[in-house]
């Protein structure tokens, strides 16, 4: 090579190197900007690009003129925890292991069952956790050990302090010195029993995958995530401080549990059973004596009575074990044995959500007095006076477990009504941000989301669905207390998002905000005048909702303008020059008119057999199915299951035919016409195996069906149920039709529709080079690494996307 062909040489390296590397790594690696990624969960292309054509969405359409917007492509099934695992980590869901808010378990001989996608419920032992100081020393020590070691060490400090310092004699201070060490010894052994050596009721994250995030703060990126969804119960980052949102459960390891207390006659079962609702409800029947009402509000299970109750059976398990001991010694430990195992831990340890009794749970009382200025609500020591239609401020409670384990939490009521008959509603107990737990925290390091309270001056909301949607949806709240309760959770969330940005020392910032997906959910029944609950004198019904007088109707454009409003916040006040923002969404939205029971349609099409005699009683949970019959089935939300033989405990299905019958399933789901909904209700079926790759394929349904606009699985299938109707026989039952209308409050939805119905958003204020086939979510965690200046891990499923400036 000569003098003059060096140059030349050196510009084509530094030409293919660059390609090599891609646009965006290329010049995120060089950028010193910030990443902003703020996250609006269910915000819906089509209804973005509606509102911003007609003036409404003012900052959104400056993005889109000045930088970049584009429909964002969704995973299928379109459920948030399936969409916001795949954005995070960049990977499809065979990879995430997340398949959906409902999935099919198996049982121990293969049958069957619908069981949760989302989450996991584990028992762990205490010494995995990250405990307090106390809580570690105590686990670390045989109880009769450290119960020595404390009596022996209180003996000679006390030995020390009255014969050395205090001189007294002999006779006076070893006496003394022994009883106070006794003292010592016999706290230090009962303290011992006041910890649990393991956790009953965890709720886990079931994501393999790490967040971008994750892999920014191990390149030594730091980062700032608030709200994100499936990003709980995740190991500890030094870099990384993530408030988590969608995932987190309440205190009483549930999804949101609520409670009403009426002295409606229609409510028969008092305190601690209740009356359950169709989703996470308890309506208490109480009673007016005197100006008073008196109940309970019941939290957390009491896990350290579970892990007594379970190491005393270890304990006589040992017992037993061991020769020598009279028949009168062992029928007593087996007494005592059937007592705990029959009587206590059934009462302290089960873990259905569905449980008709909430005896066994930590419990606080609740007291009402009437009085002239207006009713005192009394929960625990804490009082506030509410009016009628009035809300509380939060309720700062403490559920003692022990004294060494307490669970704090905070709460909200509303008086809804004073009487004729008295309704109090009692918000979801979440854990308590300013006291986070050391077994179930909700953020990463467990201390920050108590700075982030102190930051804000004021509690917030940590279960991750925060939002009051199921207590409307079962229609025990009306539409103007559901949209109380959104507004402020958002304004809580603007707050978190204000502390956030003002954290020192970070590059990137994702804010992940829900009001668009929960206001959809509920209502599309006042904006869709095509919906089959529409009422269009409720839906002009007026209320106050982000500060506007606004019609039921109107709701839905509300929301996008408050996330528009959000969006300017971060665009006027939040950026710098130099700074990238880019905006998304899991998935988008439909009206929901129709619903579709998938079980009856394949019992319809042959392809389900029921048992004998089958009831309504029996059309629960798969507990119908004819296995030796049954060629498919389906439970969650739109997948169908093939009855494969070697997987399912009774299979029928001959691996080598599922292709074949796959393929015939999608052919004549895609030919289904529903008569009274006028037209096809399927759009799309996709065999799994041809759009997910990954580790965890076996997890997610064989086929998941993808309706038409308007059209969504029903709330039966998910939990694997059929749909029954009385025959002209008395006492004999066959499927009902396949279809129905939906006349719900939950009026629109995502789920089970066809992913290019149902995409979500995209912008940036930079240009993109958008690829062919457009946007998807997978392509937001490579390139937020790339913007930073970080490898992309080879497990992506896309590269990042390539900016023209």
């Amino acid at each position: 090579m000569t003098f003059r062909t060096l140059p030349l040489a050196l510009a084509v390296l530094s030409i293919l190197a660059a390609l090599l590397a891609g646009p965006a790594a290329a010049r995120g690696a060089q950028a010193e900007g910030r990443l902003f990624v703020l996250g609006f969960d269910g915000a819906d292309a089509r209804t973005t690009e509606r509102l911003m054509d007609a003036g409404l969405l003012p900052n959104l359409a400056r993005l889109r003129e000045s930088g970049t917007y584009a429909p964002l492509g969704t995973t299928m099934p379109a459920e948030s925890p399936v969409s916001w695992a795949a954005l995070n980590c960049g990977q499809n869901p065979a990879k995430t292991g997340v398949p959906g808010f409902v999935k099919r378990d198996l049982a121990s001989d293969g049958t069957p069952m619908p069981g949760l996608g989302h989450v996991r419920y584990e028992s762990r032992p205490s010494a995995s956790f990250e405990t307090p100081f106390l809580v570690r020393t105590i686990l670390s020590w045989n109880p009769w050990a450290l119960a020595a070691a404390v009596g022996g060490g209180a003996a000679l400090l006390f030995l020390v302090v009255f014969a050395a310092l205090l001189r007294l004699r002999a006779r006076i201070s070893v006496p003394l010195a022994l009883v106070l060490g006794a003292v010592g010894a016999a706290g230090a052994r009962v303290a011992a029993d006041h910890v649990p050596h393991s956790i009953a009721t965890v709720v886990a994250n079931p994501t393999r995958t790490a967040p971008f995030w994750e892999v920014a703060a191990q390149a030594g990126v730091r980062s700032v995530v608030i709200d994100s969804a499936m990003s709980w119960d995740r190991p500890e980052v030094p870099g990384a401080r993530v408030l988590s949102g969608l995932g987190v459960p309440d205190v009483r390891s549930n999804n949101g549990d609520w409670f009403v207390y009426t002295t409606d006659p229609k409510v028969i079962e008092r305190a601690p059973v209740g009356q359950s609702t169709s989703t996470a409800g308890r309506i208490f029947r109480v009673d007016e004596r005197d100006g008073r009402i008196e109940s309970w509000v019941y939290g957390p299970y009491d896990f350290v009575a579970i892990d007594s109750a379970e190491r005393e059976i270890a304990t006589i398990d040992v017992r037993l074990g061991k020769p020598g001991q009279s028949s009168s010694e062992v029928e007593a430990l087996r007494k005592r044995r059937r007592e705990l195992q029959t009587e206590v831990l059934p009462r302290l340890k089960v873990l259905d959500a569905y449980r008709r009794t909430d005896e066994g749970r930590v419990s606080l009382p609740l007291v009402v007095d009437f009085q002239a200025d207006g009713a005192h609500v009394a929960i625990g020591q804490q009082v506030q006076v509410l009016q009628e239609g009035q809300w509380s401020d939060w309720y700062r409670l403490t559920f003692e477990l022990s004294p060494l384990v307490k669970v704090r939490a905070i709460t909200r009521a509303k008086l809804v009504k004073r009487a004729d008959p008295f309704e109090l509603f009692v918000d979801f107990l979440q854990f308590d941000p300013a006291h986070p737990t050391w077994w179930q925290p909700v953020s990463q390091p467990p201390q920050f989301a108590a700075e982030l309270a102190r930051a804000t001056g004021e509690p917030y909301e940590t279960v991750g669905w925060a939002c009051l949607t199921m207590p409307f949806k079962d229609r025990e709240i009306d539409p103007v207390t559901f949209l109380e309760d959104i507004e402020a959770t958002q304004r809580a969330r603007e707050l978190l998002l204000r502390a956030a940005v003002k954290q020192a020392d970070w590059r990137a910032l994702l804010f992940v905000e829900s009001t668009p997906d929960r206001v959809q959910h509920m209502m599309y029944q006042y904006a869709d005048p095509t919906h089959p609950a529409h009422d269009a004198h409720k839906a002009a019904q007026r209320t106050r909702f982000f500060g506007e007088e606004i019609a039921l109707s109107d709701a839905i454009r509300a929301s996008y303008q408050s996330m528009d409003r959000v969006v300017g916040e971060v665009l006027t006040q939040h950026m710098r020059p130099g700074d990238t923002l880019l905006v998304c969404a899991d998935h988008g939205f439909q009206s929901f008119k129709r619903q579709a029971h998938l079980n009856n349609w394949l019992a319809e099409q042959g392809y389900l057999a029921l048992m004998p005699g089958t009831t309504p009683a029996l059309g629960r949970a798969l507990a119908y199915v004819d296995w030796s019959r049954t060629r498919a089935y389906a439970v969650g939300l739109g997948g169908i299951y093939l009855n494969l033989a070697g997987r399912e405990g009774e299979g029928v299905v001959d691996p080598r035919d599922a292709p074949a019958l796959l393929a015939e399933l999608r052919a004549k789901l895609l030919a289904t016409e529903d008569p009274q909904g006028g037209g096809r209700a399927v759009r799309a079926a996709y065999v799994t195996s041809e759009i997910h790759a990954g580790p965890h394929l076996g997890e997610e349904p064989d086929l998941i069906v993808g309706f038409e606009a308007g059209w969504r699985v029903s709330w039966a299938t998910t939990l694997g149920d059929i749909r029954l109707v009385e025959t002209s026989t008395p006492g004999l039952f066959a499927p009902a039709s396949v279809f129905e209308d939906n006349l719900l409050n939950w009026s629109g939805d995502h789920v089970s529709v066809a992913e290019d119905l149902v995409r979500g958003i995209f912008f940036s204020n930079r240009k993109v080079v958008v690829p062919e086939g457009g946007v998807n979510l997978l392509h937001l965690a490579p390139t937020a690494l790339a913007l930073l200046g970080v490898a992309v891990p080879a497990e992506y499923d896309l590269a990042p996307l390539a900016f023209r400036d």
